[in-house]
């Protein structure tokens, strides 16, 4: 992803440290000079965490000690509430419903235009024994519905309308620089620490008779995650137009990409409630109004969990856009 010809220069010089294969030095000079020089925005902050759970997967791989999803989930809300204390707002519940398919995280993004766009994620790690995301196409077998399944049902029937995506927690060995045609490819590995993919096209990658898992597969459709808060484009823009564009940009094309590349048949034997909600999904913009349990947790209000598939919540503000709560 090429941000243009104005990127601060502890990125360029990060940016040469990995490519000079010193990927250690560079994380932990992008730390040290976020931190003690600048307050991190989060775009820095997002591409600093993918570096730190890219090193956190890698010290594990090397004493063979695998890391869970949840245990990094909860990592990351820690470190982007310990970088943004006064502009990120989060709550993590302690259980999830017995036998639940599976432990949802909600993002929420707004900003000084008091618009709001949300996310319902699922978090998947990689393996270390297969390099594959094992789980990420799990259907339970008492439910006829795959995880993937039930994951944009959740998001799409939502009355806010969420978008549905996966965050997937990366580290590989000995992988050779790949590239990639579409316009969310970035050159240095460790940005896809933590890597953002479209849940529609997990569900049409699915529908193919090898359901892709592996990382080698999977990687040309892999986002970093720093891709949806960074700025590509209008830097006028606040966060939520800002991640509105980038997920039009870099998710979207690679979703319809993978569904017009399908088999006439497969395609055909694509469910019609998927096409239903394609039809709701294609139609998401901003809104005025998070829902009610949002506008709870802004107000120090939230008690209950308010669905008991969800693990966590976030709402994600830039620096100096100060949310207004007028409801």
């Amino acid at each position: 992803m090429d941000s243009g010809n104005h990127q601060p220069f502890y990125q360029v010089l990060e940016r040469s440290l990995c490519q000079l294969g010193n990927t250690k030095a560079a994380n932990q000079f992008l730390h040290f000079y976020i931190f003690l020089y600048m307050r991190p925005t989060l775009c820095d902050t997002f591409r600093s965490l993918s570096f730190l759970t890219w090193d956190m997967l890698a010290k594990g791989r090397s004493v063979d000690c695998q890391i869970g999803e949840e245990t990094l989930t909860d990592i990351n809300i820690l470190e982007l509430k310990i970088r943004h204390s006064s502009e990120i707002y989060t709550r993590t519940f302690s259980t999830t419903q017995e036998g639940s398919e599976g432990a949802d995280w909600e993002w929420w993004f707004t900003g000084s235009s008091k618009k709001w766009i949300g996310f319902r994620v699922q978090a998947k790690v990689i393996d270390f024994e297969t390099n594959s995301f094992e789980h990420l196409h799990y259907q339970n077998k008492n439910n006829p519905l795959s995880q993937c399944q039930i994951l944009i049902q959740r998001a799409v029937e939502s009355s806010s309308r969420l978008i549905p995506l996966y965050c997937l927690y990366s580290n590989w060995n000995n992988s050779p620089q790949f590239t990639s045609r579409y316009a969310n490819y970035y050159p240095v590995q460790e940005s896809y620490g933590c890597s953002i993919l479209s849940a529609f096209a997990v569900r049409y990658l699915q529908s193919k008779k090898r359901k892709p898992a592996n990382f080698k597969v999977l990687r040309p459709y892999m986002t970093p995650w720093d891709g949806l808060v960074c700025c590509y484009g209008d830097r006028a823009s606040d966060l939520p137009h800002k991640v509105l564009e980038n997920w039009k940009k870099f998710i979207r094309p690679i979703e319809i990409d993978i569904l017009d590349g399908l088999d006439e048949t497969i395609y055909h034997e694509l469910d019609g409630k998927l096409k239903h909600y394609r039809r709701i999904y294609d139609d998401i913009q901003l809104i005025d109004n998070p829902p009610e349990h949002v506008q709870l947790l802004l107000k120090n209000e939230l008690v209950d969990q308010p669905d008991p598939n969800l693990r966590s919540l976030t709402v994600f503000q830039e620096r100096d856009e100060p949310i207004e709560i007028d409801w």
